[in-house]
Protein backbone atom coordinates (compact mmCIF):
# COMPACT_ATOMS: atom_id res chain seq x y z
CA UNK A 1 0.00 0.00 0.00
CA UNK A 2 1.15 3.23 -0.87
CA UNK A 3 2.62 5.55 1.58
CA UNK A 4 0.70 8.56 2.66
CA UNK A 5 2.26 11.45 2.93
CA UNK A 6 0.99 14.58 4.82
CA UNK A 7 2.84 17.96 3.40
CA UNK A 8 2.42 21.35 5.74
CA UNK A 9 2.42 23.59 2.92
CA UNK A 10 2.12 27.11 4.68
CA UNK A 11 1.94 27.46 8.51
CA UNK A 12 -1.86 26.58 8.90
CA UNK A 13 -2.46 24.36 5.67
CA UNK A 14 -1.58 20.32 5.22
CA UNK A 15 -2.32 18.48 1.70
CA UNK A 16 -2.44 14.64 1.20
CA UNK A 17 -3.06 12.58 -2.07
CA UNK A 18 -4.61 9.36 -2.53
CA UNK A 19 -6.67 9.72 0.49
CA UNK A 20 -9.56 6.55 0.26
CA UNK A 21 -8.57 3.59 -1.75
CA UNK A 22 -9.71 3.09 -5.36
CA UNK A 23 -12.90 1.31 -4.95
CA UNK A 24 -14.03 3.56 -1.84
CA UNK A 25 -13.39 7.04 -3.83
CA UNK A 26 -15.13 5.89 -6.90
CA UNK A 27 -18.41 4.80 -4.89
CA UNK A 28 -18.52 8.34 -2.69
CA UNK A 29 -17.83 9.82 -6.30
CA UNK A 30 -20.72 7.78 -7.51
CA UNK A 31 -22.83 8.81 -4.76
CA UNK A 32 -22.09 12.39 -5.47
CA UNK A 33 -22.62 12.16 -9.26
CA UNK A 34 -26.08 10.37 -8.99
CA UNK A 35 -27.71 12.45 -6.30
CA UNK A 36 -30.74 13.78 -7.33
CA UNK A 37 -30.67 17.59 -7.95
CA UNK A 38 -34.02 17.95 -5.42
CA UNK A 39 -31.92 16.65 -2.65
CA UNK A 40 -29.31 19.26 -2.72
CA UNK A 41 -30.13 22.33 -0.96
CA UNK A 42 -29.32 25.69 -2.05
CA UNK A 43 -26.87 27.77 0.60
CA UNK A 44 -27.51 31.54 -0.73
CA UNK A 45 -25.83 33.81 1.97
CA UNK A 46 -25.70 37.50 1.89
CA UNK A 47 -24.28 39.23 5.32
CA UNK A 48 -23.74 43.14 4.96
CA UNK A 49 -22.01 43.82 8.35
CA UNK A 50 -19.77 40.25 8.45
CA UNK A 51 -16.60 42.31 7.52
CA UNK A 52 -17.77 45.11 10.28
CA UNK A 53 -18.27 42.94 12.94
CA UNK A 54 -17.37 39.19 12.78
CA UNK A 55 -13.98 39.62 10.62
CA UNK A 56 -11.93 42.48 11.02
CA UNK A 57 -8.31 43.33 9.36
CA UNK A 58 -6.11 46.31 8.69
CA UNK A 59 -4.78 44.69 5.21
CA UNK A 60 -5.20 46.78 2.00
CA UNK A 61 -5.37 43.30 0.17
CA UNK A 62 -8.70 41.50 2.31
CA UNK A 63 -12.19 42.76 2.41
CA UNK A 64 -13.19 46.20 3.79
CA UNK A 65 -15.26 46.74 6.88
CA UNK A 66 -18.28 48.17 4.22
CA UNK A 67 -18.34 45.26 2.00
CA UNK A 68 -20.51 42.10 1.77
CA UNK A 69 -19.97 38.46 2.50
CA UNK A 70 -21.16 36.19 -0.35
CA UNK A 71 -21.48 32.51 -0.25
CA UNK A 72 -23.93 30.16 -2.84
CA UNK A 73 -23.57 26.65 -3.06
CA UNK A 74 -25.25 23.70 -2.87
CA UNK A 75 -25.46 21.55 0.43
CA UNK A 76 -26.97 17.89 0.75
CA UNK A 77 -28.04 16.20 4.24
CA UNK A 78 -28.82 13.35 2.80
CA UNK A 79 -25.43 12.72 1.82
CA UNK A 80 -23.86 13.66 5.07
CA UNK A 81 -25.96 10.91 6.82
CA UNK A 82 -25.00 8.31 4.25
CA UNK A 83 -23.36 5.39 6.16
CA UNK A 84 -21.03 4.55 3.62
CA UNK A 85 -19.58 7.94 3.18
CA UNK A 86 -19.79 7.96 7.33
CA UNK A 87 -17.64 4.96 8.06
CA UNK A 88 -15.56 5.65 5.13
CA UNK A 89 -14.53 8.80 6.74
CA UNK A 90 -13.86 7.22 9.95
CA UNK A 91 -12.41 3.85 8.72
CA UNK A 92 -9.47 6.22 6.19
CA UNK A 93 -9.48 9.90 7.22
CA UNK A 94 -9.40 10.13 10.87
CA UNK A 95 -6.39 7.63 11.17
CA UNK A 96 -4.54 10.02 8.85
CA UNK A 97 -5.46 13.11 11.18
CA UNK A 98 -4.72 11.39 14.20
CA UNK A 99 -1.33 9.75 12.82
CA UNK A 100 -0.35 12.83 11.46
CA UNK A 101 -1.25 16.17 13.57
CA UNK A 102 -1.23 13.61 16.63
CA UNK A 103 -5.13 14.42 18.21
CA UNK A 104 -8.19 12.13 18.19
CA UNK A 105 -11.20 13.27 16.68
CA UNK A 106 -13.99 13.30 19.10
CA UNK A 107 -16.52 15.88 17.63
CA UNK A 108 -16.81 16.70 14.28
CA UNK A 109 -19.47 17.65 11.65
CA UNK A 110 -19.86 16.44 8.21
CA UNK A 111 -20.92 18.99 5.43
CA UNK A 112 -21.63 17.56 1.98
CA UNK A 113 -21.09 20.45 -1.01
CA UNK A 114 -21.70 20.76 -4.59
CA UNK A 115 -20.44 24.28 -6.25
CA UNK A 116 -21.47 24.62 -10.02
CA UNK A 117 -21.91 27.71 -12.20
CA UNK A 118 -20.92 31.20 -10.38
CA UNK A 119 -21.14 29.41 -7.06
CA UNK A 120 -18.62 30.86 -4.46
CA UNK A 121 -17.64 31.71 -1.04
CA UNK A 122 -15.94 34.66 -0.34
CA UNK A 123 -12.91 35.28 2.67
CA UNK A 124 -14.18 33.85 6.37
CA UNK A 125 -13.30 31.88 8.83
CA UNK A 126 -14.38 28.58 10.01
CA UNK A 127 -13.69 28.58 13.55
CA UNK A 128 -17.58 28.92 14.44
CA UNK A 129 -17.64 25.45 13.32
CA UNK A 130 -14.32 23.82 14.96
CA UNK A 131 -10.77 24.52 14.84
CA UNK A 132 -9.71 22.42 11.63
CA UNK A 133 -11.75 22.09 8.74
CA UNK A 134 -10.92 19.37 6.69
CA UNK A 135 -11.84 18.80 3.09
CA UNK A 136 -12.35 16.00 1.05
CA UNK A 137 -12.20 16.29 -3.28
CA UNK A 138 -14.07 14.20 -5.60
CA UNK A 139 -13.54 15.39 -9.03
CA UNK A 140 -11.88 13.55 -11.25
CA UNK A 141 -11.05 16.35 -13.73
CA UNK A 142 -10.10 19.92 -12.71
CA UNK A 143 -8.61 23.05 -13.83
CA UNK A 144 -6.75 26.07 -12.68
CA UNK A 145 -9.40 28.53 -14.71
CA UNK A 146 -12.88 26.43 -13.89
CA UNK A 147 -12.52 28.50 -10.73
CA UNK A 148 -13.64 26.75 -7.38
CA UNK A 149 -9.96 26.90 -6.40
CA UNK A 150 -9.75 27.07 -2.81
CA UNK A 151 -7.60 30.49 -1.67
CA UNK A 152 -5.75 31.14 1.83
CA UNK A 153 -3.95 34.34 2.32
CA UNK A 154 -0.35 33.34 3.84
CA UNK A 155 1.13 36.52 4.59
CA UNK A 156 1.29 38.37 7.39
CA UNK A 157 -0.62 41.71 5.27
CA UNK A 158 -2.55 39.43 3.15
CA UNK A 159 -0.28 39.83 -0.15
CA UNK A 160 0.41 36.92 -0.74
CA UNK A 161 -1.91 33.92 -1.57
CA UNK A 162 -2.05 30.16 -1.48
CA UNK A 163 -4.24 28.27 -4.62
CA UNK A 164 -5.03 24.68 -4.22
CA UNK A 165 -6.58 22.84 -6.43
CA UNK A 166 -9.74 20.55 -5.32
CA UNK A 167 -7.73 17.51 -6.89
CA UNK A 168 -9.30 13.76 -7.18
CA UNK A 169 -9.28 11.71 -3.82
CA UNK A 170 -7.09 14.55 -2.02
CA UNK A 171 -7.38 15.86 1.58
CA UNK A 172 -6.22 19.84 2.57
CA UNK A 173 -6.37 20.75 6.56
CA UNK A 174 -7.01 24.37 7.29
CA UNK A 175 -6.55 25.09 10.81
CA UNK A 176 -9.23 27.79 11.89
CA UNK A 177 -8.11 28.33 15.77
CA UNK A 178 -6.76 31.20 17.42
CA UNK A 179 -4.47 33.57 15.01
CA UNK A 180 -5.14 31.53 11.91
CA UNK A 181 -5.48 32.28 8.01
CA UNK A 182 -8.92 32.82 6.35
CA UNK A 183 -9.56 31.28 2.84
CA UNK A 184 -12.25 31.49 -0.17
CA UNK A 185 -13.36 29.95 -2.83
CA UNK A 186 -13.06 31.03 -6.25
CA UNK A 187 -16.19 31.80 -8.61
CA UNK A 188 -16.82 28.78 -10.46
CA UNK A 189 -16.52 29.72 -14.11
CA UNK A 190 -19.23 28.87 -17.02
CA UNK A 191 -16.87 26.78 -18.83
CA UNK A 192 -16.29 24.37 -16.10
CA UNK A 193 -16.94 20.81 -17.78
CA UNK A 194 -18.28 19.26 -14.17
CA UNK A 195 -19.20 20.43 -11.09
CA UNK A 196 -17.34 20.74 -7.99
CA UNK A 197 -17.87 18.21 -5.04
CA UNK A 198 -16.81 18.27 -1.51
CA UNK A 199 -16.96 16.80 1.35
CA UNK A 200 -15.70 19.31 4.77
CA UNK A 201 -15.57 18.08 8.17
CA UNK A 202 -15.69 20.71 10.64
CA UNK A 203 -13.52 18.96 14.00
CA UNK A 204 -13.57 20.81 17.36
Amino acid sequence: MKKKIMKKISKYVYEIQDVFPKNVVEKIYSKFHKHSSKSWELIDQKKPTHYNTIFKNNSEFLPDKNETYLAKFYRSDKLRNNPYIINSIKKFIFPLVKKNLKFNIKEYDIRCHKFIKNNLARLHFDNYAGAYAITLNFNKIWKWDWGGILSVPISKNGEKLLSILPKWNSLSIIYSGQNSSPHFITPVQKFAKSSRYSITIFVK
